[in-house]
C-alpha cells in the first residue's frame, strides 16, 4: 500500500531551524526550493562540492518507523516533532523496511519522480543538536533514504509516496565516496571500521582545496552544537591549505596561460 506525505520541511541554511510547509517545489537534479541543500543555494553542512552526490537533492523519512523505534528504546518525543531530524519529506503509512527497501528503486510522490540512492543514516551533529543521547545507535535502521530528483514539480502534503514497479536499477546507486564502516550502526563497527571514518589531514588538506568554505561549513554546523567534525590534525591541515589556495591558484592559472602562448608561438 502506498504512503502518504505528512510533513514537508525546509531550511535556508545549515545549523537553522526547520521551517514547515504545506507544499513546495522539487527542483529536478538540485533539491528543494529554498533548501539548504538545494546544489544551486550550497548552503547545508554536508553541501560540500567534496562530498557531492545526486541522492543529496532530497531525503525522506518514515514517521511511523521513528515513532515506533523512539517508543521501543524509551526515547521521548522531539519538540516540535520530526522536523528534528532535519529530513525534508516525513510519510505515513510506510514503515522502516518498507522504505528502506526503496533503495535501488524509483519512487513517485504526487507528480515527481525521486531515484533512492541510500539509506540516511544519523550522525554525531543530528543527536547533539537533538540533545539525544545515544539516538545514532537507536534510530539508526530508521532515518530516512536519500533521493535524487528525476522529476520536478510541487509536492503537497497528503500527496501519495509508492515505489514505481519496474524500477529496480542496483547498478544505478551512487552512494557516494563512503569509507568503509559507514553504513555499520557505530555500536556494531569493529575498530577497524571506526578507524577508517577518521578523515586523514592530508585528505583534509586536499578537500579544503577544493571547498575551503564547504569545508569552514561543516565544522561551524559541528561547532554550533557543542561538537567537532574534523580532527584538529585535519582542521589545522585544512587551514593550511585555505591560506595557500589563492596562490597556488595564482601559479596554477600562470602555468595555464604561459602553455598556451607556447603553443601559440
Amino acid at each position: 500500500m502506498p504512503g502518504r506525505l505528512d510533513e514537508i520541511y525546509i531550511s535556508p541554511k545549515s545549523a537553522e531551524p526547520m521551517k514547515a510547509l504545506q507544499q513546495v517545489n522539487l527542483i529536478a537534479g538540485m533539491g528543494l526550493e529554498g533548501d539548504r541543500y538545494n546544489y544551486a543555494v550550497h548552503t547545508g553542512t554536508y553541501s560540500a562540492s567534496f562530498i557531492d552526490e545526486p541522492g543529496k537533492n532530497c531525503t525522506v523519512v518514515s514517521a511511523d518507523a521513528v515513532e515506533k523505534q523512539m517508543a521501543a528504546t524509551g526515547m521521548k518525543a522531539f519538540e516540535g516533532g520530526l522536523g528534528a531530524l532535519r529530513r525534508n519529506l516525513v510519510v505515513r503509512g510506510l514503515s522502516g523496511e518498507e522504505l528502506n527497501d526503496m533503495v535501488g528503486h524509483e519512487v513517485q510522490i504526487g507528480a515527481c519522480r525521486l531515484f533512492v540512492h541510500r539509506r540516511t543514516v544519523p550522525c554525531k551533529y543530528r543527536e547533539a543538536q537533538c540533545k539525544r543521547p545515544g539516538l545514532m545507535n537507536r534510530l539508526w535502521h530508521v532515518c530516512g533514504v536519500n533521493c535524487e530528483i528525476l522529476k520536478g514539480g510541487t509536492v503537497c502534503v497528503g500527496d501519495e509516496v509508492a515505489v514505481i514497479p519496474g524500477t529496480h536499477q542496483p547498478k544505478r546507486i551512487n552512494p557516494g565516496m563512503k569509507p568503509p564502516g559507514f553504513f555499520v550502526r557505530p555500536a556494531d563497527r569493529t575498530h577497524e571500521q571506526h578507524a577508517s571514518m577518521v578523515i586523514p589531514p592530508v585528505v583534509a588538506f586536499q578537500m579544503c582545496l577544493v571547498d575551503p568554505a564547504g569545508f569552514e561549513r561543516i565544522e561551524y554546523g559541528y561547532r554550533s552544537v557543542g561538537a567537532h567534525f574534523w580532527t584538529p590534525q585535519a582542521y589545522r591541515a585544512g587551514q593550511l591549505a585555505k591560506k595557500l589556495r589563492p596562490p597556488l591558484v595564482v601559479a596554477v592559472v600562470a602555468a595555464v596561460l604561459a602553455l598556451v602562448v607556447k603553443v601559440l608561438t
